[in-house]
């Protein structure tokens, strides 16, 4: 049985345009009609479908495919955390954006990635390339128990090592539900994030804050996060005010810094803005270089010596 995606925007090699981790859930995901039409009046069976020889799709990584990337090392694992619409996807769409501009981060060189598939459905609503005009990217779905992981390969310009880098994209659902039922089966996913990131960043909604409708239940769930962070995260943390180009009433900055400061004293604070790429490059280049130095994983391709096959990659006595 065949299945077509009826989404314009949507393909098979790359993540389902509209978020879903799972194909079969989105409404655009049906039977192809036209081609198991055709099966039925030529009499011929379907072929199988062709499979790759590579580990991966190129769409967001899953857990279990960590067996084939860490097989090089231990990667490091930035996390980005908080409440539904803080503007985690966001972050990191134009973290890609800035990498296809650029080439660099910081002190890092871009230098490869398994996920250029799930990278590009991040970023495929804030490109203009018709109508409608760009967007930011759609709500992260939050069915499922394990986060959609990104990947990068970096190398620091100034050692010239490179540097396996994951970057988490998990629905802000499942950071409400842990921040007051750390223990409950769905906060399964946030504390996959939590325990296992090398950094975390906190994101405060702005936006949310500076809507006197939506202020009380913005500052509490920002609040919650903070102390559930402080009282169970191990790594570096960082505050990340999002949409900062927006003003916030007298007396609610000083009450989320007030509960920063209190629940996490030793946290880095940074305020990004997309009207300013540079805040965002910044506080991307922070999370990096603190989770690397956590957990400097390092991959170091062994050197040619001879051409003779089994000469080839040994190593000389002097770097053993």
């Amino acid at each position: 049985m065949n299945f077509k995606c009826s989404h314009d925007n949507c393909f098979r090699d790359i993540s389902c345009a509209m978020g879903h981790t799972k194909r079969t859930e989105c409404k655009h995901w049906a039977q192809d009609s036209h081609a198991s039409n055709q099966h039925q009046v030529s009499g011929e069976s379907e072929a199988p479908q062709s499979t790759s020889d590579i580990p991966w799709n190129g769409r967001a990584l899953g857990t279990s495919d960590f067996a084939v990337l860490g097989g090089r090392g231990r990667p490091a694992v930035v996390g980005l955390i908080g409440p539904p619409g803080s503007g985690k996807t966001s972050l990191l769409a134009y973290l890609y954006m800035w990498l296809l501009e650029h080439g660099t981060l910081a002190g890092w060189t871009f230098a490869g990635s398994w996920t250029l598939g799930g990278w590009e459905s991040v970023v495929q609503h804030s490109r203009w390339t018709s109508e409608p005009p760009p967007s930011f990217p759609p709500h992260t779905s939050s069915t499922g128990h394990d986060p959609g992981i990104l990947h990068f390969v970096l190398r620091n310009q100034e050692t010239r090592r490179l540097h396996d880098v994951l970057l988490t994209d998990a629905p802000g659902e499942w950071f409400n539900q842990w921040s007051r039922v750390p223990d409950s089966p769905a906060s399964v996913g946030a504390r996959w994030v939590v325990e296992r990131a090398d950094a975390l960043l906190v994101l405060v909604d702005t936006g949310a804050l500076s809507d006197r409708e939506k202020l009380p239940e913005a500052r509490r769930a920002t609040r919650d996060l903070m102390e559930r962070v402080g009282a169970q995260a191990i790594c570096q943390t960082g505050v990340v005010w999002t949409k900062n180009d927006i003003s916030l009433e007298d007396g609610v900055s000083e009450t989320i810094e007030t509960a920063a400061g209190e629940f996490l004293p030793a946290a880095e604070t940074m305020r990004t803005t997309i009207r300013n790429p540079d805040t965002i490059e910044e506080c991307f280049a922070w999370a990096i270089g603190a989770a690397t130095a956590r957990i400097p994983m390092r991959i170091e391709p062994e050197p040619r010596l001879s051409h003779d096959p089994f000469l080839a990659l040994r190593r000389s006595r002097e770097s053993l």
